[in-house]
């Protein structure tokens, strides 16, 4: 049965439609630009501050991990720059090697084959490094490449890293190692 009251009223159908118009695309986009300028400068400093702080940590840590390592087994421990340029000769990795041979006497005795080869080596690799942020130098005020930690936590040498990136005047970090072994961490130093 059909209803009198609307027999001739004809049904509009509504066509929803989805999607932006162009004046809210170009707003979007136009706010996406303008955050965009102000963060990317910010980000870029926060990057070279975060390859800084993890390039001095890496250094400080191996300097660390072979003053235990030559205390713990008695025998010297070697840091090894990856590097010889002049200005960036700990800037790409380096190396910690000991000597496994503790006693000197040319024979493999119980608890010297560090590695597990079965073979008594001069330099068994304890640690490497390889730094992958290139923003960062790190310089040995003496052009330094090698370091060894001698049984007793002694170091052969003192040295002094500058830990500097693209940035003139800016705040990098100085790392000492003092005759006795031990490292001083500066992070206040200004690059030159």
């Amino acid at each position: 049965m059909s209803c009198p009251i609307f027999s001739g009223v004809k049904t509009i159908s509504l066509k929803i439609q989805t999607g932006f118009t162009l004046l809210e695309l170009m707003a979007v986009i136009a706010i996406a630009g303008i955050l965009a300028a102000i963060a990317l400068p910010n980000f870029s400093v926060m990057i070279k501050n975060n390859c800084l702080s993890t390039d001095a940590n890496a250094i400080v840590a191996s300097f660390h991990v072979a003053r235990s390592e030559a205390v713990k087994r008695q025998t010297n421990v070697t840091l090894t720059a990856a590097s010889v340029t002049a200005t960036n000769e700990w800037g790409t990795g380096w190396t910690v090697t000991m000597d496994e041979d503790r006693n000197g006497d040319a024979v493999l005795d119980p608890g010297e084959d560090y590695n597990g080869n079965g073979v008594l080596d001069a330099a068994a690799l304890v640690r490497q490094v390889d730094l992958t942020c290139n923003l960062t130098t790190i310089d040995e005020t003496g052009d330094e490449t090698v370091f060894v930690y001698q049984p007793n936590g002694f170091i052969d040498i003192r040295g002094t890293f500058n830990v500097c990136d693209d940035r003139t005047g800016e705040t990098g970090r100085q790392i000492t190692i003092t005759s006795t072994g031990r490292i001083n961490t500066e992070s206040n130093f200004v690059c030159p």
